[in-house]
């Protein structure tokens, strides 16, 4: 039986390659009752994103299909997080979409590529913030957490910096292009991290 995981990894491809095609027909049409199609094409990217979601939040929050492997779970949600980025993203270059528009989806994004760089400190330092823990050390674990806190407002304010110099550099299109590639590749660097540690599963 071929798993829901599957079904939804194969459902973000098809997604993400209807966010391409829908960049490359804007690129190329030309008459006036053509310029919809792109949209057309984005509102089938966002059908897919919609049951993706739908599936990552059945696989991810419930065991109603069986075992998935948290690896499994993991790449599954990478797909996800891409392609839902990509899609708030690409809305932006339709036509009809003005300056405004195109600054505030561009800060959404931000702040979703953000709320990632987040998990990432987390995770790396979560261990540490509860430990003792179980031992009832709350003031320890408020001390550190003071201080990674501290660490991880700074890392975060000097993303949104660097991200907030590309936006007023660089015109919509590239600038989203960027903050594509930087969350791509913050994505790819965690699942690498995370890769490589050994969780124990169970059925």
């Amino acid at each position: 039986m071929v798993r829901l995981t599957t079904i939804g990894n194969f459902l973000s491809g098809l997604g993400l390659a209807s966010l391409a095609f829908t960049i490359i027909v804007k690129a190329i049409v030309s008459q006036p009752e053509q310029v919809l199609y792109p949209f057309y094409i984005w509102l089938v990217a966002l059908g897919f994103l919609a049951v993706v979601l739908i599936i990552s939040v059945v696989n991810t929050f419930t065991e109603m299909t069986g075992f998935v492997h948290p690896d499994d779970k993991m790449l599954s949600n990478m797909l996800v997080y891409i392609h839902a980025l990509a899609t708030l993203l690409v809305y932006g270059l339709l036509e009809g979409v003005d300056s405004v528009m195109q600054g505030y989806l561009y800060d959404m994004g931000t702040m979703i590529v953000i709320a990632y760089i987040f998990l990432f400190v987390f995770v790396f330092f979560g261990s540490r913030i509860s430990a003792g823990a179980e031992t009832g050390q709350v003031k320890e674990m408020t001390s550190r957490f003071m201080l990674i806190s501290l660490v991880l407002g700074v890392i975060m304010a000097g993303a949104y910096l660097l991200l907030s110099v590309v936006k007023d550099s660089l015109d919509y299109s590239w600038a989203a292009g960027v903050l594509m590639a930087f969350a791509v590749g913050l994505v790819f660097v965690i699942v690498a991290f995370l890769g490589r540690r050994y969780e124990p599963v169970g059925e």
